[in-house]
């Protein structure tokens, strides 16, 4: 099966975690191939050559054109979403372009053979009632032990986000932590938050996911922190914070909302807190002043993930996904379009690909340039 995943950055985190590493295990057996690409860089070429297109999050006229030349030469189209981004919260930085464009995302998705997503919740927040759900997985790490515990040294509270928080209730619980034992860790744009509150923070920048997860291996003792609002939008995330905390070895307090409530048991494989300043306070100290504890739920978390939420599963359900996706498009046929549509997707293909051409230029450009510079 020939597969061409594109998606906004092909390089992204999220790329990487829901296209990149399963699909390129499918790719690695006989008789698969996979063709990546930003959606700037498909060409019509790229779905000429393919049996199956994956969309990823696609918002925009120009993918909706590219969908509807896949289904024209007979070819599947999956759209796939990780996110109710038709319900984006104000406190998530493309709340407004998400806005802006989600009459884009619901033609997309309308148009797609097979939808996948991450959680059964955000296919049912979508209306997508015939959606395959591809789950998230943890970043396997092999024969790697346990971080060890050492009460020489300080607990690392570790917090990571890519976006804001909007869970003010953490910062009074962090602050009435503060002392030599304890150091607080915030991974990406979130610690601003943290630091305006008057809580001391180490920020460190954002990074890709394997050196994230070697990064949290060897903070000090580390426990990792995952507030959440109980929000429309939270409840239908996947809980892959959780997933790749316990695949490290990390041990993880979390608020007890949806996801981390479906797959967390509460003080076996990790902590569940109710979302106020005082019942966090709580569940931390005793966390941090319990490293038995720590390490006897890292070890049952890690056990959890390592028999349900495994890379394994994930490329088991992309195989049914595309299989499902061949399947429809067979029984639907060709798309059938109009003369006038037609000669619009082929004057739109012929710009696009005027414009690939001209962004490629201008990128080896300033490559030349940032090169002479040095």
């Amino acid at each position: 099966m020939k597969l061409l995943a594109v998606a906004g950055d092909i390089d992204s985190l999220i790329a990487g975690i829901r296209l990149v590493t399963p699909l390129k295990v499918l790719a690695a057996e006989p008789g698969w191939s996979l063709v990546l690409r930003s959606f700037h860089d498909c060409r019509r070429a790229d779905l000429l050559a393919a049996d199956v297109l994956i969309v990823q999050r696609a918002d925009t006229r120009r993918v909706w054109r590219l969908e509807r030349s896949m289904q024209r030469r007979g070819g599947a189209v999956v759209y796939e979403i990780d996110d109710l981004l038709t319900d984006v919260p104000p406190h998530i930085s493309n709340h407004a372009a998400s806005r802006a464009r989600v009459r884009w995302l619901q033609r997309c998705l309308t148009a797609a053979d097979v939808v996948t997503v991450s959680t059964g919740r955000l296919a049912s927040e979508l209306g997508a009632t015939d959606a395959v759900v591809v789950p998230n997985c943890a970043l396997p790490l092999g024969d790697e032990p346990l971080p060890a515990a050492d009460a020489a040294l300080p607990v690392t509270l570790l917090l990571a986000s890519m976006e804001r928080l909007a869970t003010a209730f953490i910062y009074p619980a962090l602050k009435a932590l503060e002392g030599p034992g304890v150091q607080v860790v915030v991974v990406g744009p979130a610690g601003a938050g943290f630091a305006a509150a008057g809580v001391a923070v180490q920020q460190v920048p954002l990074m890709p996911r394997a050196q994230f997860v070697r990064y949290a291996r060897a903070l000090p003792n580390p426990l990792a922190v995952i507030p959440l609002e109980n929000s429309r939008f939270a409840a239908c995330k996947s809980a892959i914070k959780w997933f790749e905390y316990a695949e490290a070895g990390v041990p993880v307090v979390c608020s007890n909302v949806s996801p981390y409530c479906e797959v967390v048991e509460d003080g076996v494989s990790g902590r569940l807190v109710p979302n106020d300043a005082a019942a966090w306070q709580a569940a931390l100290r005793g966390a941090v002043e319990d490293s038995a504890w720590r390490q006897r739920v890292a070890s049952r978390a890690r056990a959890t993930v390592r028999a349900h939420h495994t890379l394994g599963h994930s490329v088991a359900a992309w195989r049914w996904a595309l299989a499902e996706a061949l399947q429809r498009r067979a029984a639907a046929g060709r798309l059938r379009l109009s003369w006038a549509a037609r000669l619009g997707d082929v004057l739109a293909d012929a710009f696009d690909g005027l414009l690939i051409g001209l962004r490629r230029l201008n990128r080896r450009r300033l490559t030349r340039r940032h090169l002479k510079r040095r």
